[in-house]
């Protein structure tokens, strides 16, 4: 991933916040942090990409991510609404028991994100 925001950045491709597949170590997140601030670009910050993976995987990612500075948040859509969306679709779920589970584990996501980084 490092090679790619440098490589972007080369072709003058320059987000203000960069979309991270979630990693497992923090040292990778350290990285990626510096890759996409190089060369003065200190007002670029990043964020974990949920990627469709499972809650408890989003979760480890989130803690770890939240410890970095320039990780600043998270995009998840899959990962927080893949489930509640099907049940409500084949009718096994109400939409108000989709909604309130899209927004529990949304819910339960800034939670953690914040308790990491303070």
């Amino acid at each position: 991933m490092v090679h790619a925001i440098e490589e972007l950045q080369g072709a003058n491709i320059e987000p203000d916040v960069w979309k991270v597949e979630g990693l497992d170590r923090r040292e990778d997140c350290e990285r990626i942090v510096a890759a996409a601030g190089n060369g003065g670009r200190d007002k670029v910050s990043c964020i974990v990409l949920g990627r469709g993976e499972d809650d408890n995987k989003m979760r480890e990612w989130l803690t770890i991510a939240a410890t970095v500075p320039g990780f600043i948040g998270f995009a998840v859509g899959r990962t927080d609404f893949w489930e509640p969306l099907v049940g409500w679709r084949t009718k096994k779920t109400t939409r108000d028991a989709a909604v309130n589970a899209i927004a529990g584990s949304y819910r339960e996501f800034v939670d953690i994100f914040e308790k990491s980084a303070s």
